[in-house]
């Protein structure tokens, strides 16, 4: 992938079928931390599940709702998520526009 490009250029593909629906994402960068542009329709989104990475999530437009062990604050721009690795986590978009987040996927050490 080049250093420099339009995320435009890039395809919508499907997220994780096994535990989201209406859930798109562009790879934006993938070189052991991988980070998405992700779209997720309305009435779609992640169900609880836990993952071998961390995630951080940085909401750009759009609301829902997004949980991390018992939290559960309302997704909406400017929101900035950590999930530590094992953690369990989802998110929903309960509005009728689409809800647009990056998604960067950490390693563990």
């Amino acid at each position: 992938m080049d250093a420099i490009f339009m995320a435009d250029d890039l395809d919508w593909q499907p997220l994780r079928p096994d535990v989201a629906h209406g859930v798109f994402g562009k790879t934006l960068q993938d070189n052991g931390t991988k980070m998405m542009l992700v779209r997720v329709e309305p009435g779609g989104g992640f169900a609880s599940h836990r993952d071998g990475y961390g995630h951080l999530f940085y909401f750009l437009a759009g609301v829902g709702s997004v949980r991390v062990g018992e939290e559960e604050p309302r997704a909406r721009p400017g929101l900035v998520v950590r999930v530590a690795a094992g953690q369990v986590h989802s998110y929903e978009n309960r509005g009728t526009e689409e809800l647009l987040l990056i998604s960067v996927n950490i390693p563990e050490k």
